[in-house]
């Protein structure tokens, strides 16, 4: 048994014929008879075809052919359906037939399944605000799957009360500043979709980088609330602003006309696997610009102020006409001549910020600096080879300090070896079966494993650490889920409080054994 909420349209229009005749209604009204769709990509062709004219983009449409597609197919006789009504009421009722297409209904109540309603004066406090928040969609059809949802939207038939969630919700700060982004991002107007950086929409799930799983969860997140991040999540730089676009209300006024260059298609927000120039930070920033018609002196003077060695010439749609440098300006000073704007631009380096970062790197290089412009040809930013050098710095620093982390373990351990005081199969005897013929030295062991040999207290003894030893092996487990972490790519820089363990436990062992 399955549980489905099925929205009584955009203002709960359908809702008295859909109680009153038993059945609930997929809207749609434009859409022809689906009977014959064998599976989504018919519905999808069949919308393709409806809606041509419309311009709409092929994520909605692909979003509307899954919810009607789950009204078609995934729907059974003897699931439970959920009706919000005006009233802020719930209808609950039980699928009692197949899909059917009726040519003669009013419109919007063609696309059909009939039901039996069990309750259709529910009040809303009888259901616990997990659930509710479940069914807070811009979706017309969508499933209830979380927290046991089905059994619970259940019970209110028999017991007159939603028991909750039991063990299976989460109960934290980061589960509820996610359901409450969630609710404003519908909640806002569908001409003024929430706008928000890729850092704080990370932080909203509780995570500061982005992961491919963090992705994924985020994405799958706004997919059930009929939303979607655009631009992806991924191509963008941390502090990016994304808006929450709507792209599952069904046709009418809570759906605005999204085309393909408003919203991105499915392939476009997968976790990034290439560095993008976008992934600089410096590539979508406030730019700092004179125009055509600028005196030099006015540029010059703007090029002091903020201590600047170049500037774009940009005109009034931002695109890009020039720049110019100190470089510029000492060559075609060195002719004597009295100088204008245009006597000093030359003609820089500009970049997209979707090209690949590691191959532009050279050119990068070579002029010093790059503007970034984005689809329209409007200047976003600029990168230089100081951005580089701090972007990659800090990519490389993790790398460095778990390096001289294994290294300090290894020597530290094999002092021990040598001297007599711990011994290899002492060491083995701590790693788990498959692992102990492998282990030759200390110089074999994983990062994960120095923690499991050192935690017997004659083992740490064997090493004569005046240390403390549960701080230390506290250190080790979590400087391990570090490691894991970071081997997951991920264009974001490490937050520096991950790296306080890596760089705290190693001033630890840089103590015990001051050698360099």
């Amino acid at each position: 048994m399955r549980a489905w909420v099925v929205r009584a349209g955009s203002n709960g229009e359908r809702e008295e014929p859909e109680l009153s005749r038993g059945i609930v209604a997929a809207g749609w009204p434009e859409l022809g008879d689906i009977t014959a769709a064998t599976d989504r990509g018919a519905i999808r062709a069949a919308l393709e075809q409806t809606y041509a004219d419309a311009g709409y983009s092929p994520r909605v449409i692909g979003n509307w052919a899954g919810q009607l597609s789950r009204f078609r197919h995934d729907m059974s006789q003897g699931d439970l359906v959920v009706l919000p009504r005006r009233s802020r009421q719930l209808a609950l009722g039980r699928i009692a037939g197949s899909f059917k297409f009726d040519p003669d209904a009013a419109p919007g109540l063609q696309h059909t399944r009939s039901v039996e309603w069990l309750r259709t004066d529910l009040n809303r406090t009888a259901v616990q605000q997990d659930l509710l928040d479940s069914m807070g969609s811009l979706l017309t059809i969508f499933e209830l799957r979380r927290y046991d949802a089905a059994n619970r939207v259940a019970a209110p038939v028999d017991k007159g009360t939603d028991p909750g969630p039991g063990d299976t919700a989460p109960d934290s700060p980061i589960f509820a500043t996610s359901v409450k982004l969630l609710e404003a991002a519908v909640d806002a107007p569908a001409d003024a979709p929430l706008t928000i950086t890729v850092r704080n929409l990370l932080n909203a799930w509780g995570a500061t980088r982005r992961s491919s799983t963090v992705v994924g969860q985020i994405e799958a997140d706004l997919g059930e609330k009929g939303l979607t991040a655009a631009p992806p999540i991924t191509a963008l730089g941390f502090d990016s602003q994304v808006a929450l676009l709507r792209v599952g209300a069904e046709p009418g006024p809570d759906q605005p006309l999204l085309t393909a260059g408003d919203v991105p298609d499915e392939a476009a927000e997968q976790a990034p696997l290439t560095y993008r120039i976008a992934h600089v930070a410096s590539a979508d920033c406030q730019v700092v610009s004179v125009r055509p018609e600028d005196t030099l002196r006015h540029a010059i003077t703007k090029m002091v102020f903020h201590d600047f060695s170049q500037l774009p010439v940009l005109d009034g749609d931002a695109r890009l006409r020039g720049a110019i440098t100190w470089e510029s300006i000492g060559k075609a000073r060195m002719s004597g001549n009295s100088l204008s704007l245009s006597d000093v631009v030359v003609q820089p380096l500009d970049i997209h910020s979707q090209a690949e970062l590691l191959g532009w790197i050279p050119q990068i290089h070579k002029h010093g600096y790059a503007f970034i412009r984005d689809d329209r040809h409007k200047i976003t930013g600029i990168v230089t080879t100081a951005d580089l050098t701090d972007q990659f710095g800090a990519r490389v620093e993790p790398f460095v300090l778990l390096e001289e982390l294994e290294q300090r373990l290894r020597r530290l351990l094999n002092q021990a070896l040598e001297r007599g005081t711990l011994t290899l199969d002492a060491i083995r005897s701590r790693l788990l079966p498959h692992r102990q013929k492998k282990v030759q030295a200390a110089d074999d062991l994983t990062l994960g494993e120095y923690s499991h040999v050192l935690e017997p207290e004659e083992h740490w003894g064997a090493l004569k650490w005046d240390a403390d030893q549960g701080l230390v092996l506290a250190a080790l487990r979590t400087c391990t889920k570090f490691r894991n972490k970071l081997m997951h790519f991920s264009p974001d820089p490490i937050p520096d409080e991950e790296l306080s363990p890596v760089r705290g436990l190693l001033a630890v062992l840089r103590s015990l054994d001051p050698i360099a």
